[in-house]
């Protein structure tokens, strides 16, 4: 977990993940978060949706690894690409990175998915999952040849019955739990979960007897994360699953 929380500040890092080293999950960290040597070893990045907060990272890691003579490769929806082409890779507010520069080649090489398509990306299978939230938005699940399997929500208001069902067989969904129960108005209508929006989804799942991974929260508000922390405790102890707060610099392992 390069980063946890919905905000950065000196002490929160946006919501990121990073694979292995070399797979990004969303940008929001992807840069301040690693050292250069580490960026270096970025070969590609999934992202969920086009949110500033998600996409941020991938100029400034554009430049930090521009002598690097090979491309990063960046999956997303179709919009979500063309949006950070036109509002940031744009020429204007950075260069053009998608193009070659300076007799080099480009550095970043686009690559649209579609909702529920798989794809191979470094070796991992890939899932597209569609989430909703207030912009067109997928989650991913990634699984590695060895077996180990994730799920990631990105930014999402519900529907998360899929990253359960999937064949991929996910083991730790990493979720989007951004507020505290007393804000399931602002959740809702931001496209965000609360501990409470999730109970409901975790007992669908229970209703229907699905395997049940560990639950790691992620994007979370942080000037509320010590209520959400509690409120997803009581959750944990009312349904009896595995689920906890993600933090910055956080390791998991599958």
């Amino acid at each position: 977990m390069l980063g946890a929380y919905a905000l950065a500040s000196k002490d929160t890092q946006h919501t990121c993940l990073l694979i292995d080293g070399t797979l990004g999950l969303d940008s929001g960290s992807l840069a301040s978060a690693l050292s250069l040597e580490e960026q270096l070893r970025i070969e590609a990045v999934l992202l969920t949706h086009r949110h500033f907060d998600h996409i941020q990272g991938i100029p400034t890691l554009g430049v930090a690894t521009l002598d690097q003579h090979w491309p990063i490769d960046v999956y997303s929806l179709q919009g979500t690409l063309d949006a950070v082409h036109e509002h940031l890779l744009n020429g204007d507010v950075y260069p053009d990175m998608t193009q070659p520069l300076n007799s080099g080649p480009a550095k970043f090489r686009f690559n649209p998915v579609e909702a529920l398509v798989p794809l191979r990306v470094l070796g991992y299978q890939v899932k597209p999952i569609p989430v909703p939230h207030a912009v067109p938005t997928v989650g991913f699940i990634v699984k590695s040849d060895s077996g180990s399997c994730i799920g990631y929500t990105g930014d999402a208001g519900g529907e998360l019955l899929p990253f359960f069902q999937d064949s991929l067989g996910v083991q730790v969904l990493f979720v989007d739990v951004t507020f505290p129960n007393r804000s399931e108005e602002l959740a809702k209508l931001t496209g965000h979960l609360t501990p409470w929006l999730l109970r409901a989804q975790l007992q669908m799942v229970l209703r229907a007897n699905l395997p049940m991974p560990r639950i790691v929260a992620v994007h979370i508000s942080p000037g509320h994360r010590d209520q959400v922390a509690a409120e997803l405790s009581d959750l944990a102890a009312e349904l009896g699953v595995d689920l906890t707060q993600a933090h910055d610099g956080m390791t998991v392992l599958v």
